[in-house]
């Protein structure tokens, strides 16, 4: 027989589903805004194909190429050219990606200790390989307006607070929200909850730094 899960164990599924939420509206949103630009850009191309300084200036450069083929030619070739749907797409190109991404970490119900201690290690884990950029979500009050180098740290009330403040609304939606947001604000590929009975101590927060370049010598 299986052990009933405990408050504390329910309690972190709910904020692991929150979480994962969040992480999926994000990539439907960044989805859709990727269709909205390529429609729009589609939209541009046909609309300047369509246009008369467009078929002017086609006209133009085939002329300076073959005056003497084009030329008798040019108002047929132009004529065909407009009944003819357009080959080419517009192709979005992106902008160079600055800065290194994100990665948000869900702290919530650690103590004032152990809130400060993840801080801290995890600070000390991007000044040993700054390969990501740690978004920690907390409710520990003391750390609500903390300027931390390297790291971002977001406040969010505690369930608690929450259901005072507003009892119809449920906190994990409110969790859900916050994750998508910073994913967004931060282009954060991965969101972790932290387990407030066993937050990471820096050696294992450098598990994965050790991994990797074990793996690059292999």
């Amino acid at each position: 027989m299986f052990d009933e899960p405990d408050a504390a164990d329910l309690a972190l599924a709910r904020w692991e589903v929150a979480t994962l939420t969040g992480r999926l509206r994000c990539v439907e949103d960044e989805r859709d805004a990727a269709l909205r630009e390529r429609d729009r850009n589609r939209e541009l191309v046909l609309a300047l194909r369509r246009s008369r300084s467009y078929r002017l200036g086609r006209a133009l450069v085939d002329l300076a190429r073959d005056p003497m083929r084009q030329a008798p030619s040019m108002a047929g070739r132009a004529a065909r050219r407009l009944r003819r749907p357009p080959a080419l797409e517009a192709s979005r190109a992106r902008p160079p990606a600055t800065g290194v991404p994100g990665r948000v970490y869900v702290a919530v119900g650690l103590s004032r200790a152990g809130s400060h201690a993840l801080i801290r290690a995890l600070r000390q884990r991007v000044l040993v390989d700054a390969d990501h950029l740690p978004v920690v979500i907390t409710d520990q009050p003391a750390l609500r307006g903390l300027q931390v180098p390297g790291v971002v740290l977001e406040y969010l009330p505690d369930p608690a607070t929450w259901s005072r403040h507003d009892p119809g609304a449920r906190w994990e939606a409110l969790l859900a929200r916050r994750v998508a947001q910073l994913c967004r604000d931060h282009r954060a590929s991965r969101a972790t909850v932290i387990d407030p009975r066993d937050p990471p101590t820096l050696a294992r927060l450098l598990e994965s730094v050790t991994d990797r370049s074990a793996g690059s010598l292999t």
